[in-house]
């Protein structure tokens, strides 16, 4: 039901776009400091969703790889601090088949005790507050959910750590940096809001989305690879924690990555990455998961239960504070 209420809405979506479009010019945009709320990147960051389902659709019905429009097209925000190296060894890559590096099981219980030793370090969980829509501009869906089709999360949904993040990275060895690794500095920066973690690191990951070069980021080059031999070692993990973020902020992440998956093999035929699209399917299910933890965590068996209770007697509920 979920899968087709989406299919349904992201359709209409796209055609909204299609047919409404005004011909936006490129419009640049960022935040400069954490805002949970903004009104003027509101409106600015549907028509730039409007405009990405517009590009969606033709690929689609073409079946081939079409340009971005103009207003999609945007500098990297994090270009002087995570810019583009040369002399990188070409990878071998192999998209017949998708084989993960990692461990679900033992992924998700790395993260958790991560955060419950940064605990005792003074970096308390909390769950963290979600970036909304404002009063003004509530639209079909939800503001992360758009931030992460149209790749801009860097600029509407600002943390203030990324930079920082990104200088860590910079210290580590070429091809060294593991998801935990990422989410422990990550946790550390953000004292131990659990939200804000998984979105740092997604802002600094999809920032280059639109680099030519974009597997031959600084960046890209530390982290390790989530699948052998995939041929979009990038996508996969700004792919993996996109999922995660939307899991964790209990969006259906899971019908959002089938979703994907399908677009991406209607789009793009037999060139579909299947390491990508098996990160996204990954990266809900911890997403959930992480939320599912955290929140035990954070209100205790007793507390978590009893809310658990609560929502199935009253439907789902999910309140901007957390």
């Amino acid at each position: 039901m979920k899968i087709k209420f989406l299919t349904g809405l992201c359709i209409g979506c796209m055609l909204l776009g299609i047919y409404t479009n005004p011909g936006y010019a490129q419009v640049v945009y960022q935040q400069e400091k954490l805002m949970l709320t903004d009104s003027k990147g509101d409106e600015i960051l549907w028509r730039l969703f409007l405009d990405t389902c517009e590009t969606g659709v033709k690929k689609c019905l073409q079946q081939e790889n079409v340009p971005p429009q103009e207003s999609q097209y945007r500098q990297p925000r994090f270009a002087q601090e995570n810019p583009l190296v040369s002399g990188v060894q070409e990878r071998q890559t192999n998209n017949t088949y998708a084989a993960p590096l990692f461990k679900h099981a033992t992924l998700l219980n790395n993260l958790q005790r991560i955060m419950q030793e940064e605990t005792t370090k003074g970096n308390k969980l909390s769950l963290g507050q979600i970036h909304t829509w404002t009063p003004a501009h509530r639209f079909a869906l939800s503001k992360i959910i758009v931030a992460l089709a149209t790749a801009s999360s860097s600029r509407f949904l600002y943390v203030g750590q990324e930079i920082a993040l990104i200088n860590w990275i910079k210290t580590r060895a070429d091809n060294s940096v593991t998801v935990e690794d990422l989410f422990r500095q990550s946790y550390r920066l953000n004292k131990g809001n659990v939200y804000l973690t998984i979105l740092t690191i997604e802002n600094i990951l999809s920032d280059a989305t639109f680099e030519k070069e974009r597997e031959n980021t600084l960046v890209n080059q530390k982290l390790t690879d989530l699948y052998a031999r995939s041929p979009n070692k990038f996508g996969d993990w700004y792919h993996f924690f996109g999922t995660m973020l939307a899991g964790y902020t209990k969006e259906p992440a899971k019908a959002i990555a089938y979703l994907y998956a399908a677009y991406r093999k209607i789009s793009r035929g037999e060139n579909a990455e299947k390491a990508t699209m098996a990160a996204d399917k990954a990266g809900a299910q911890l997403g959930g998961e992480l939320r599912a933890w955290a929140e035990k965590e954070h209100y205790g068996q007793l507390r978590y239960w009893l809310k658990q209770i609560s929502r199935a007697r009253t439907g789902p509920h999910y309140t901007q504070h957390y």
